[in-house]
């Protein structure tokens, strides 16, 4: 259920005004970034105008995107167009698509969809990449570039055309967009208008979407971000609740785009100790919904904190390394106070 709903009108940035109407928290209007409230979330996949928006220059022009050139260390030249696309088999996938730069509060820059499209295998087969081709340069029709390792395209990859059965907003990357499912969402460049296959990546942009950590002797390095890191975070209790003394039953979400979730774990006392709460069957992108009851016997303010754990051993760390000098991929554990009464 919404704490709160409004209306925020975008400008004529993309020839008509459009209207986000969500539990959303405008950060930027140019470029749009909105994030939602994870507190809302009441089905298992994101509705397209409560997905969150994280656009980097102004949305495109729709008829300024297709067909998709692809060039560089290729067999032949292509220019796919949407009649070349509608030979390849349609392909379904249902995975989170969070931005590098989420944080922990319940205001996120993450959703999870139902994407339809094509495979990106497939569509890059109509240029036959070489042997040595090892990057794809993705370009976006705003302006924005990314390069991608190639070796991605083995891992459910798409150029997603459909959002939750409808077509993609043009928020969202009308008519297409890249998906590297279980990736940031910088990599799957919205708009997408040319694909360079390249045998190195592109030049970096300075501090853009890096790791930057400084190391004991303090030489600074930049290191590429990880796969979408573990997470979890609450959907009930609201930030701030007032909770009447006894049993509560907390709800939230959890998701990874490394190894799969091995389960979640939750505190009512700030994280001294830890119980296990029940969760939905698994699904290899998507979020899971989890479940715990929970004892408050204490009233006041109480702190009440979720993480994450996966088969690999991995687990949501309390605080952020020290060395880390970005704020990329954090995966903190959300904390959330609550009073009890």
């Amino acid at each position: 259920m919404r704490r709160r709903e409004f209306i925020w009108t975008l400008g004529a940035s993309f020839g008509a005004a459009r209207a986000l109407l969500a539990d959303y928290s405008v950060v930027s209007e140019k470029p749009l970034i909105a994030q939602y409230n994870l507190e809302s979330v009441n089905s298992r996949y994101t509705p397209a105008a409560e997905f969150y928006v994280r656009n980097h220059f102004e949305v495109p022009a729709s008829s300024s995107v297709s067909s998709i050139q692809i060039t560089g260390e290729v067999e032949r030249n292509a220019v796919v167009t949407e009649a070349d696309l509608a030979r390849l088999r349609l392909r379904q996938l249902g995975a989170v698509l969070e931005c590098s730069g989420d944080g922990t509060s319940p205001y996120s820059l993450a959703g999870n969809a139902l994407w339809q499209g094509w495979s990106l295998r497939d569509l890059l087969e109509y240029a036959a990449p070489k042997p040595g081709a090892a990057y794809l340069h993705l370009y976006g029709a705003d302006g924005f570039v990314r390069s991608v390792p190639i070796r991605r395209l083995e891992q459910s990859a798409m150029l997603a055309t459909r959002m939750n059965q409808a077509p993609l907003l043009p928020n969202h990357g009308a008519p297409w967009r890249a998906l590297f499912p279980g990736y940031y969402g910088m990599d799957s460049v919205k708009w997408l208008s040319r694909i360079e296959v390249a045998s190195s990546p592109i030049a970096p942009v300075p501090d853009e979407y890096w790791a930057i950590i400084k190391s004991k002797s303090g030489k600074v390095e930049r290191q590429p971000l990880p796969a979408i890191q573990l997470k979890s975070a609450f959907i009930y209790p609201a930030v701030g609740a007032v909770l009447r003394r006894g049993t509560v039953n907390a709800r939230g979400v959890a998701w990874s785009g490394g190894a799969p979730i091995m389960a979640v774990e939750i505190s009512a006392d700030g994280g001294k100790s830890w119980r296990l709460a029940e969760m939905e069957p698994p699904s290899k992108y998507e979020w899971r919904f989890w479940r715990a009851s929970l004892e408050l016997t204490d009233t006041g303010v109480v702190e009440l904190s979720c993480k994450a754990l996966d088969q690999a051993g991995h687990e949501q760390p309390a605080a952020r390394p020290p060395n880390r000098l970005d704020n990329y991929a954090d995966n903190t554990i959300e904390r959330i106070r609550v009073i009890v009464i």
